[in-house]
């Protein structure tokens, strides 16, 4: 490697799914599923459309992609549960997923690998004031195999009202009652559904397990290497000090404290220890954890672990309950373990995740 060329780790992807629902009815639950979630994805590979996601009974999902999504052979689906039972293309009709004056409309029908009509209606008739919570959601948390850290940024997001508002869930022509908000308050002084949503999402995996060669990039005069919407920023020595997106309606970059430094530099036998954050704009909080790098001959290893949880920015009394220091919310980062073995020689690299919890 001469001076103007870096090696790149790890990266992130950023998703583009835009809205996302998540329909729960596991206290009257279907034969096959527990819950259903909408997403609606507009951008880079995946075109614009929607999906659903059904939580089955043995946790796993199935995945139900609307005519118009374009197909990702190699996306994975291991964030809930055991991951994925199967994945079918059908024409998912009637879609409708708004927020106006009056609050939430979602419609969706679609036919199911049962060949069971699953349609959902939810009309919300409301003028009172709700205040939407900015949350990471706790996807991974369940995650029996990960293949990435899964950071979901959920803006705004919030409760299905249950005062006026009309709403139906039927699975082969039989209703499906909504599960009930599970405290025993009202948010916004409104009764809830724990069905919930948010209208402006932002999805980003991070560090994917996979079995790779590294890249060698050429630093441009800034310091920088600019790849498909991310920007690595390195120093003098050529350790990576962040890496951030280029364009995006939020915020979102990863700091490495002391700067991740160049592997060729570091010598037999040395251990290299450094802490990371990851932000996602003040409203988001942060992510913090701690990396190691030790060097064996032309063996690098490479521990990440998210130990510090996410600190969530708390700005009202519900998100203090629930964002609390032993909740899942704030925890669930710090049992997710990364590790990845690079061979200098060859620039191979096999990295992996694992879920402790």
């Amino acid at each position: 490697m001469d001076g103007q060329s870096v090696l790149i780790p790890f990266s992130f992807k950023n998703i583009p799914m835009k809205k996302l629902a998540i329909i729960n009815f596991e206290k009257n639950p279907d034969h096959e599923y527990v819950g259903l979630e909408l997403q609606y994805f507009s951008g880079g590979d995946y075109g614009m459309g929607y999906r659903v996601i059904a939580y089955r009974n043995d946790r796993y999902v199935d995945v139900y992609d609307d005519l118009s999504l374009n197909h990702i052979p190699d996306e994975q689906f291991d964030v809930a549960g055991k991951g994925l039972c199967e994945r079918r293309t059908v024409a998912i009709n009637d879609t409708v997923f708004e927020k106006g004056d009056c609050g939430l409309k979602i419609f969706f029908s679609f036919v199911d690998k049962y060949n069971r009509e699953i349609v959902v209606r939810v009309t919300e008739r409301s003028k009172k004031w709700t205040r939407g919570i900015n949350l990471l959601a706790p996807i991974g948390s369940s995650s029996e195999k990960p293949t990435n850290l899964p950071l979901f940024y959920l803006y705004g997001f919030d409760f299905i009202r249950k005062y006026k508002t009309e709403s139906e869930v039927m699975i082969d022509n039989k209703h499906i009652q909504m599960d009930n908000f599970p405290f025993p308050f009202p948010k916004d002084l409104q009764w809830r559904y724990y069905s919930r949503y948010s209208t402006e999402c932002q999805i980003i995996e991070f560090a994917k397990s996979m079995d790779s060669t590294l890249e060698i990039e050429i630093l441009d005069g800034n310091n920088t290497v600019a790849k498909d919407g991310i920007i690595f920023h390195y120093d003098e020595r050529k350790a990576l000090l962040k890496i951030s997106m280029k364009k995006s309606e939020h915020p979102f970059s990863i700091e490495f404290k002391n700067g991740f430094p160049d592997i060729h530099t570091l010598t037999e036998n040395e251990d290299y220890a450094d802490t990371f954050i990851i932000r996602a704009g003040d409203v988001m909080g942060s992510i913090s954890g701690h990396y190691t790098i030790t060097r064996y001959g032309n063996t690098i290893d490479i521990e990440l672990l998210p130990s510090g949880g996410w600190s969530p920015a708390t700005d009202s009394f519900l998100t203090k309950i629930l964002f609390g220091q032993k909740s899942v919310f704030s925890t669930w980062p710090k049992a997710y373990q990364y590790k990845q073995r690079i061979d200098l020689t060859t620039l191979k690299s096999n990295s992996s995740w694992e879920n402790t919890r």
